[in-house]
């Protein structure tokens, strides 16, 4: 009789490294601790090893993400609102690690678009069982956008509505209502052709944020940038134009011109104000180029 002896190996599956970001001004301070309690209460512990870090001043969301790459960390979550996801992400353009996000702004776009839910709990178990995708990035000039940048009424906007105390769909909509009234349409030249116009968007993603689809056609891993141009409306369009955006059909609109493209050039007549990810940012050159770099971000879905 022969008798076979069996080896048996334990086999171990080492711990991925992810590291948390955490701006600690965005959302609600008092809720902060609870997501950080429920991130170590119920991430799987298994599969991650999680390090969670607050910024200390604008930029150090970026300097984080550098580091990680650096050290190869497969993982970055960024806590916060669009522009904490924007200072994170840019780091992470043409590098491994992935980003995920955990929503705690007012307008949440990449998050929205990549169907991240808004409750943290819920992004938690999603981020147990996530899987890794591919998606393009923007520019405009060498500034890095992922969801939506342009020029016109919404920059505006964006520059008036930074100096809010309060956040907010509702006071984001109330600023612009106050300030259509003033609103002169900006000059420019786009396409070969001389423009007034309204606003200029170009689209990486569908929507700036708040479900509110600007480019309602975009997909944001095609290798394509959209385009939606808005010439100068009256005041009683308004309403139907905000139920446009809400409805994924502002394409349709009789104001609207819309493109697709894989670069775009735009020429003001001075300096231009413009918004990137809803961060507004006064230009030192009238001139713009919308580019883009085809599936060079990873992130967690």
């Amino acid at each position: 009789m022969f008798v076979r002896k069996y080896k048996f190996f334990s086999i171990f599956v080492s711990k991925q490294e992810i590291w948390f970001v955490v701006n600690p001004f965005s959302g609600r301070k008092k809720n902060h601790q609870a997501i950080i309690s429920l991130i170590e209460n119920q991430l799987d512990k298994k599969k991650y090893q999680a390090t969670i870090i607050p910024t200390k001043a604008a930029g150090h969301a970026t300097e984080l993400a550098h580091e990680a790459a650096e050290k190869q960390v497969p993982y970055i979550v960024a806590m916060g609102g669009d522009g904490t996801v924007n200072e994170t992400a840019k780091a992470l353009i043409g590098r491994k690690t992935a980003l995920g996000i955990m929503p705690l702004g007012s307008g949440n776009g990449l998050a929205r678009e990549l169907g991240v839910p808004m409750k943290p709990e819920k992004v938690i178990e999603k981020l147990n069982k996530a899987t890794i995708k591919q998606i393009d990035a923007c520019f405009v000039n060498d500034i890095p956008f992922f969801c939506t940048a342009g020029v016109g009424f919404d920059a505006h906007c964006a520059d008036v509505f930074s100096r809010l105390k309060g956040r907010g769909l509702l006071n984001y909509v109330r600023v612009g209502f106050q300030e259509f009234w003033a609103y002169k349409p900006l000059s420019c030249d786009f396409g070969g052709n001389k423009y007034e116009v309204f606003s200029i968007t170009f689209g990486n993603a569908r929507q700036f944020g708040n479900n509110a689809y600007i480019t309602p056609i975009a997909q944001i891993d095609d290798g394509f940038i959209d385009c939606t141009l808005l010439n100068p409306l009256p005041l009683w369009k308004v309403p139907s134009i905000i139920t446009r955006l809400f409805n994924k059909t502002i394409h349709e609109s009789a104001y609207a011109e819309v493109y697709r493209g894989a670069k775009f050039k735009l020429k003001g007549q001075e300096n231009l104000l413009i918004h990137y990810d809803g961060e507004p940012l006064r230009l030192d050159t009238d001139e713009l180029t919308i580019s883009i770099r085809e599936k060079s971000l990873h992130v967690m879905v």
